[in-house]
């Protein structure tokens, strides 16, 4: 006879990583899009967060008008 002495979400935590009556975890949700996401961008080191990888779009800073350098 197998001698199982843990307890039964013991054991699926491990076989599984979840406790045995665990619910799925919710995703995340970007605070300023409200969509699901993987990643959330800050305004610095410990900032308020500006979005996310479905609302923050990716450009080449050489090319944004915004980010040209004045002349003195």
């Amino acid at each position: 006879m197998h001698n199982n002495l843990e307890r039964p979400d013991i054991t699926a935590a491990l076989r599984t990583g979840y406790p045995a009556n665990h619910k799925d975890p919710r995703p995340p949700v970007c605070p300023v899009c409200g969509r699901e996401c993987e990643t959330v961008y800050r305004m610095g080191r410990y900032g308020e967060i500006v979005g996310c990888d479905n609302c923050i779009v990716e450009c080449d800073a050489w090319g944004a008008p915004e980010c040209a350098a004045e002349d003195e």
